[in-house]
């Protein structure tokens, strides 16, 4: 019985193949807690490497959207060597958001690589239900 010689191919493909589903592909998943804490929704998320100017957040319909991009280039000159690189990057996150949020009152905050976003309900949203 002769091998297939195309065997060690598909043994190769299916390792990285395993390989970029442990990491989630090309791109960087951006972690995201959303934890309802019954007057507010409180969103954090891990942007590390971003600076403050690079987020973008919005809402568009009912959804969070949270965008960071990342351009960096480093030029090095010493005598006959140069070195340039340039990193550019892109994460990209929307959520759904529940209805009777104040999205006007909303507020967010960025430090150490970690974005929190607060939103607070609406009175209307919140309906007290009596005991009888």
């Amino acid at each position: 019985m002769m091998p297939d010689p195309f065997e060690e191919l598909k043994r190769i493909q299916s390792r990285i193949n395993r390989l970029f589903e442990e990491f989630g592909g090309f791109g960087f998943e951006m972690p995201a807690d959303v934890i309802d804490e019954g007057d507010r929704i409180k969103v954090v998320l891990d942007l590390p490497g971003f600076r403050k100017e690079d987020v973008e957040i919005y809402v568009e319909g009912n959804d969070l959207v949270i965008r960071a991009t990342r351009k960096e280039e480093v030029d090095e000159k010493k005598g006959n060597y140069i070195r340039k690189e340039r990193r550019y990057g892109e994460v990209y996150r929307r959520i759904p958001l529940p209805e009777g949020l104040e999205i006007e009152k909303a507020k967010a905050s960025y430090n150490n690589g970690v974005l929190e976003i607060v939103i607070p309900r609406s009175e209307k949203a919140r309906k007290k239900i009596e005991l009888s």
